[in-house]
């Protein structure tokens, strides 16, 4: 029955572990300490999520790989985004939104290193580079070509990209809303947009046929939330 196992019993032991320090983080606040330590969760849910990549890829599961372990980091980031702002903060009007999305930033910069380091350690599993695509050969990130060699499976593709939006919403939503009614210069609101276009790249990529068509989307997603802004806030009186 063991050898019926996706993954090696040891390393389900090891992810259950890690998963459980994450859930430790993520529910922190029900155990009043008293201590603010929740904001934690995003940096431990690094664990668990790459683990998995580490632990599939070693018996060759490419059809979950790197793209259905980072589908799970979306999951456990979305459920930490949706404790600290539309939970834990709703009352005060997403005020914290800002400290979520940096919390959320400096996730996402360790995650980039770690992709980069880990398929590349000696004495680590080599399939980690399989089923997963690269920017400069050198940060290794989902695969969304269900066409690839080793690609993963075309749902994990979708669910991920899905959960991916979602979470930069999730972020988004809250941090605009907090100018609902602001007198902004239409030069603020343009570096605004300038700003937000970098997670809209992302998003631009993600859903994208094809590569020259990112530039498109991209160009739709700023004009999209131009409008938005300009419709939410106000202009200065001269």
């Amino acid at each position: 029955m063991l050898n019926q196992l996706p993954i090696d019993l040891a390393d389900l032991i090891l992810l259950i572990s890690f998963t459980i320090i994450y859930l430790i983080f993520l529910l922190y606040d029900l155990f009043k300490r008293g201590d603010k330590y929740g904001s934690i969760a995003y940096i431990a849910a690094l664990l668990p999520s790459n683990f998995l990549w580490y632990a599939v890829t070693k018996k060759n599961l490419y059809d979950f790989g790197l793209t259905g372990s980072m589908m799970v980091l979306a999951i456990f980031w979305l459920l930490a985004v949706v404790r600290d702002i539309f939970i834990k903060d709703k009352e005060k009007g997403f005020k914290d939104a800002d400290d979520v999305a940096l919390m959320l930033i400096i996730g996402i910069v360790i995650n980039l290193i770690l992709s980069a380091v880990l398929p590349s350690l000696k004495g680590v599993n080599n399939n980690m580079k399989e089923g997963a695509d690269t920017i400069w050969n050198f940060f290794y990130i989902p695969l969304l070509d269900p066409a690839a060699t080793n690609a993963p499976v075309l749902g994990i593709i979708i669910t991920y990209k899905i959960l991916a939006t979602i979470l930069t919403i999730a972020i988004i939503i809250p941090i605009v809303l907090d100018l609902k009614d602001a007198k902004v210069t239409l030069a603020a609101l343009a570096i605004l947009t300038v700003i937000f276009l970098l997670p809209f790249t992302y998003l631009a990529f993600i859903w994208s046929p094809a590569p020259e068509l990112i530039w498109v989307f991209l160009i739709l997603f700023g004009v999209i939330f131009f409008a938005f802004l300009l419709i939410i806030t106000r202009g200065e009186k001269n």
